[in-house]
């Protein structure tokens, strides 16, 4: 509770997620009732849209005529393979495409915080000093008709024909590029 009371308000160019109910269930038992529905998240971003579903159920009891929550559960759903890897394949497509435009939004939306990339020369560039205006980096978008994607539970590895690799985590149902490898 301390870190959502803590965190910042949002931006109004932040993406915005949109939540519906769907499948609802209601089952009540005289003064108590079980709620189950299954929740969906929808995140625009400039990038890829992207979707989470997650199962919740929730225990209300009637008191002095009030319905109130005492117990709620939410689990996110697993993703199958092949949504994996289309959501994968749209932020490496995103991410190519806001390094060659040098767009510092859109780089920043893509990767985790501790992004690092490690070029031809072995010179780490973090996050914070790509996204920085004053860096002169030059980055052609490589051809990405033959990327192989690996997936390891909510870590996924991309090669691309032996010009790059990059390391992606799924967090909290977005995956985000960690850690970019060019020749």
């Amino acid at each position: 509770m301390h870190d959502v009371r803590s965190a910042p308000a949002p931006k109004p160019d932040d993406p915005k997620t949109v939540y519906t109910a769907e499948d609802i269930r209601i089952q009540q038992y005289g003064n108590t009732a079980i709620v189950a529905f299954r929740l969906v998240a929808t995140t625009e971003t400039a990038a890829a849209r992207q979707v989470q579903n997650l199962l919740n159920s929730g225990t209300f009891v009637k008191r002095n005529g009030k319905w109130q929550v005492v117990n709620w559960q939410s689990t996110r759903m697993p993703r199958t393979e092949d949504e994996n890897r289309k959501e994968i394949a749209a932020v490496i497509a995103a991410f190519h495409n806001a390094l060659a435009a040098r767009d510092a939004k859109e780089i920043t939306a893509l990767t985790d915080t501790g992004f690092v990339w490690l070029g031809a020369q072995r010179k780490e560039i973090t996050r914070k000093e790509l996204i920085d205006p004053s860096n002169q980096i030059k980055y052609e978008k490589p051809e990405t008709t033959n990327e192989t994607i690996s997936l390891f539970g909510e870590t996924a590895v991309v090669r691309g024909e032996g010009r790059y690799s990059m390391t992606l985590v799924n967090q909290g149902g977005a995956w985000k590029v960690v850690a970019f490898h060019t020749n």
